[in-house]
């Protein structure tokens, strides 16, 4: 179980930069993965998903206008 956990976050290291979560976000979620209790299939990525979530910012209500490259 505990090489499942250790695995997400090197799966999210993965992803663009902008969607990737910082260095100490990861490192504290997965410190709180390993002391929780998961027991179920999927409640470590589950688990790590939102304790990333937690941490990141809100998106802005206001989108921006998509422009046409000329």
């Amino acid at each position: 179980m505990r090489h499942v956990l250790a695995a997400i976050p090197l799966l999210l290291i993965g992803l663009a930069p902008a969607l990737s979560a910082p260095p100490w976000v990861e490192s504290y979620c997965r410190a709180k993965a390993l002391q929780a209790n998961l027991a179920g299939r999927g409640e470590g990525e589950a688990f790590m998903a939102r304790c990333i979530a937690d941490f990141a910012p809100t998106p802005s209500a206001k989108r921006e206008r998509y422009k046409k490259p000329r």
